[in-house]
């Protein structure tokens, strides 16, 4: 079954926002838990504190519907197309982060954040399979029998 880029994008805007959102509620339900102090008798209470937090929980199956469509996305197209876009993630977590948490982001990891924004366009610029056929445009390769 072929899948058009609108479908994939759509997927995977679908994935990085439950992605974002994930980690924006645990990081907001590990604030409410109390520090870790490193003794081996208090890892146990720690540990259910965060696994008793709602927002742990919820941010937790964002994150797990996150990588569900990750999965799809793998089983409809190449590793070397879906992995790459992924990190928009890189992107669109800490704008997450800036608004909903009140993070201080540097400008050098704007700059990063920008770079990534370039390596993902010119991802996204390729086609799936990137091969080119003899005409010069991009196709899907067909199996090849012996």
């Amino acid at each position: 079954m072929s899948f058009s880029r609108k479908k994939i994008w759509g997927l995977l805007l679908a994935g990085l926002l439950s992605e974002a959102v994930g980690f924006i509620l645990i990081k907001r339900g590990l604030a409410s838990v109390p520090a870790f102090s490193g003794h081996s008798l208090e890892s146990l209470s720690f540990l259910l504190s965060i696994i008793s937090s709602p927002q742990v929980l919820i941010g937790t199956a964002f994150e797990a519907l996150h990588f569900g469509i990750l999965m799809e996305l793998l089983s409809i197209s190449d590793v070397s197309y879906i992995i790459p876009l992924t990190s928009i993630g890189y992107v669109l977590t800490p704008v997450s982060a800036l608004f909903f948490l009140q993070e201080n982001i540097p400008l050098l990891r704007w700059i990063g954040i920008l770079l990534v924004c370039t390596g993902v366009a010119a991802v996204s610029l390729s086609d799936k399979s990137g091969k080119k056929d003899d005409a010069g445009s991009y196709s899907e390769v067909g199996a090849v029998s012996s």
